[in-house]
């Protein structure tokens, strides 16, 4: 039994639930996950036909001059049918960007649910929710899914630093956070606008994506490194190096600064660069990582002991994060007890899409529809903190009452294809209850089955 429930730990709380022959196929689960750390393992299963972050530049760029002149013509038009054009156009441009965004979403998740290195995938969508950027505002809803493509997964295996560096270069990180707008009340541009900080970047770079908002910084700090980061802003014109960044030195705050306790000399974008060496290697950024990472794959309230044992690897190997998920896999608190945390949103329906096997035959809507009414739509978070991870933030009456629902929809498409008991024992054998074998194997009909089987405790949690 021992060998069985490490096998479903594995596939259900380090990857993203069980496919069929998993639990017959793994033979020695952590070595199965040790094998996913590898370049070619994250390459297996990357999404296809996503945009790159200079074609959502460009096309950023086309819809803005159409809207542009569209507001001309409606401007100096006192024709009602110019007016109409404008709102059309409008309403043209929101609706294919949100197709677009829907089908790119889909192909996201249907992705992660067939990989074959499911590890690897949710250590992608860890990091994308460490880093957090969403749709709310929607100017950046063309740039969402090209920023995990191009600045998440490929640092995933590589150095925590470039991880930051990355992300926090991306357009979509630049404009969720305000960042492009953010001019130095001194620079050029700033003076000639009459226009100065935003700290939103900044802020959020401390208190979400390094150090942690206990990490010894001051108000003061925030305000400096605004004033580093100004001139860090997305490249509009094509001017940069492909990634979609671009420093403008127009925007730059002149002169010294004091940040966490240095002096950074004028020094254009270097001094961005500096800081966030500085920040990616502060040892309180190893200890809130290490709390985050102990938090998602041990417990809501993650033990001491197991914290303080990722935050040395992390701090150990200056911040190179194979170590780190070394030191994860083998932590005894990660495999002492299986469904310990509840199923997310996204995890429960992975894990549905994973048993089923039958993502590439459904319709983007119904990919996403179920992540829509459970309420964890993909980069929709409602704040730059992401989604939570514990257990408290994702079950009500409501939410219990959705998950039957979303049980009920996979229950009505799969019942002409699985066998419930076959199904059951693929999935959540090793750890299954009397009472959820009972119930499952005595439904009424093979909906019911499946329906009662997805909604159990053992599947709702991993």
């Amino acid at each position: 039994m021992t060998a069985a429930k490490d096998t479903f730990i594995a596939v259900t709380r380090f990857g993203l639930g069980a496919a069929p022959g998993d639990f017959d196929n793994i033979r020695k689960p952590r070595q199965w996950l040790e094998d996913q750390l590898t370049p070619a393992a994250a390459a297996a299963a990357a999404p296809q036909n996503i945009p790159t972050t200079m074609t959502a530049l460009r096309q950023m760029q086309e819809n803005g001059m159409m809207m542009r002149q569209d507001r001309m013509a409606a401007k100096d038009s006192m024709d009602d049918g110019a007016k109409e054009q404008l709102a059309d156009s409008i309403k043209a441009i929101n609706k294919g960007e949100t197709q677009d965004f829907v089908t790119q979403a889909a192909a996201m998740t249907r992705a992660a649910a067939g990989s074959p290195a499911p590890f690897f995938e949710r250590l992608v969508q860890f990091w994308a929710n460490h880093f957090t950027v969403s749709i709310t505002k929607r100017q950046d809803i063309a740039f969402v899914a090209p920023y995990v493509q191009e600045a998440i997964r490929p640092h995933v295996l590589g150095n925590f630093h470039d991880l930051l560096r990355a992300a926090t270069r991306h357009p979509a990180m630049e404009i969720y956070l305000d960042n492009q707008i953010s001019m130095g009340p001194h620079s050029k541009a700033g003076l000639r606008q009459h226009k100065g900080l935003n700290e939103n970047l900044a802020r959020e770079t401390m208190e979400l994506h390094s150090v942690g908002v206990d990490g010894g910084y001051t108000q003061q700090d925030v305000t400096e490194f605004s004033k580093i980061l100004t001139g860090w802003t997305i490249d509009r014109q094509g001017r940069g190096d492909g990634s979609g960044f671009f420093f403008a030195p127009a925007m730059h705050e002149p002169g010294d600064k004091f940040f966490l306790g240095q002096v950074y000399h004028e020094n254009g974008v270097n001094e961005g660069e500096q800081a966030l060496q500085v920040l990616a290697h502060h040892p309180s950024t190893a200890k809130f990582i290490a709390v985050k990472l102990a938090r998602h794959f041990i417990a809501d309230d993650p033990p001491p002991a197991a914290v303080a044992q990722l935050q040395q690897a992390f701090a150990a190997h200056n911040g190179a994060l194979i170590p780190v998920y070394r030191a994860l896999i083998g932590l005894k608190e990660a495999w002492a007890h299986p469904l310990v945390k509840l199923k997310t949103p996204q995890d429960l329906v992975l894990s549905i899409l994973r048993a089923g096997g039958f993502a590439d035959s459904l319709k983007d809507q119904q990919v996403v529809g179920p992540l829509r009414m459970l309420g964890q739509m993909p980069f929709t978070a409602p704040s730059p903190a992401g989604w939570s991870d514990r257990a408290a933030d994702w079950m009500s009456a409501e939410a219990l009452l959705q998950r039957i629902n979303v049980a009920r929809f996979a229950g009505r498409l799969l019942h002409t294809r699985l066998n419930p008991s076959y199904l059951m024992e693929s999935t959540i054998g090793p750890v299954a209850s009397a009472e959820t074998r009972n119930a499952v194997l005595g439904a009424g009909s093979v909906q019911e089955a499946i329906t009662l089987l997805f909604s159990s405790p053992e599947f709702q949690r991993r």
